[in-house]
């Protein structure tokens, strides 16, 4: 049985070796310490490596946070605002990895303008076979944005669930 000396002592004793420990680490090789290092390099205000030299364009990406993955079946109508009123440009489907198949504008289909994307979520939901309330909380969730530098390349991603929905402007 150790006395209340020898317990002490050896709390103090585990104490400095963690100080010893916190500061080797702190050290890098020759001695120097971390804070003394080079900064590391600020991040790119480009896009990904396997973009670069990509025309401008607008791409989307959808996931399904209730199941956890890709929104794989997804049907979402595309319209432009124009004279007052969203003017549908296509419908499509989202693929296997929750992306349309291609850009939704490329090109000279590329403007500046106000534009919507409706995604049927209550048709999706339906389509997997979730077990939601009836009527479901969210049915056709609008999306919209608007597109000024045409210069720019622009990736929303969509992130959906039974109860709510976010979006951004990725690059």
């Amino acid at each position: 049985m150790h006395s209340t000396s020898t317990l002490a002592l050896s709390r103090r004793q585990f104490a400095r070796s963690g100080l010893v420990l916190g500061a080797s680490a702190l050290t890098g090789t020759g001695g120097a310490m971390a804070a003394d290092m080079p900064p590391a390099a600020p991040a790119r205000a480009s896009g990904p490596i396997v973009l670069h030299g990509a025309s401008p364009r607008l791409t989307m990406h959808a996931v399904d946070t209730f199941h956890g993955s890709a929104a794989t079946g997804l049907r979402i109508d595309f319209s432009r605002f124009d004279s007052g009123a969203y003017v549908p440009i296509r419908s499509f489907v989202v693929n296997a990895n929750g992306r349309a198949d291609e850009p939704l504008l490329i090109d000279d289909s590329y403007r500046s303008g106000r534009y919507e994307m409706l995604l049927h979520v209550d048709e999706y939901f339906a389509a997997k076979g979730s077990r939601l309330p009836r009527p479901a909380f969210l049915s056709k969730v609008p999306v919209r944005f608007q597109v000024v530098n045409t210069a720019e390349r622009i990736h929303l991603p969509i992130q959906f669930g039974p109860w709510s929905y976010t979006y951004s402007r990725g690059s």
